[in-house]
């Protein structure tokens, strides 16, 4: 007698081979996923960093990146002169975040404000939570005259 299709047993293992396949691809896509919205948020962060930089030597206004103080957000401020409060400006972008920023080191106000000449002396390490994700970079370090992307490593901001 000849048999046409399949019996039972054989399906069953099938979607049990698929069944497992799956799985481990939905926990590779979501690290995936983590890992570009990391990235993705450290790049939006640098470039609003920058943003501040140039402005204030275009319009020879100082400029200011303020944290949230719960580290889920944070605030682009502008200011008429360089005599201004540090705490004082006017909000001209604010920003929410998925993950956590935390400064590891710098001003403890947590205003990262730039000169007209595009300077700071607010230098420190701008982190990413959380850490130890495969994200390439999730740090940026601010010095007074450069501003640059990194990899956290040990506690630490390694510049790529």
């Amino acid at each position: 007698m000849k048999k046409n299709g399949f019996s039972l047993v054989e399906l069953i293992i099938v979607i049990a081979i698929m069944a497992i396949i799956m799985s481990i691809a939905t926990v590779k896509f979501n690290s995936w996923q983590r890992k570009a919205q990391i990235e993705s948020q450290n790049r939006i962060l640098f470039a609003t960093l920058n943003q501040a930089r140039v402005d204030a030597m275009q319009h020879k206004q100082p400029r200011s990146v303020v944290l949230s103080t719960n580290g889920y957000g944070y605030t682009f401020k502008t200011y008429t002169s360089e005599n201004e409060s540090r705490s004082a400006g006017k909000t001209a972008q604010a920003q929410t975040v998925t993950y956590q920023i935390t400064e590891t080191s710098g001003p403890s106000d947590k205003i990262t404000q730039f000169d007209v000449r595009g300077f700071t002396n607010d230098t420190g390490i701008f982190q990413i939570n959380p850490i130890g994700t495969l994200a390439q970079v999730d740090c940026i370090f601010v010095n007074s005259g450069q501003t640059k992307m990194g990899k956290n490593t040990n506690g630490g901001c390694t510049i790529q």
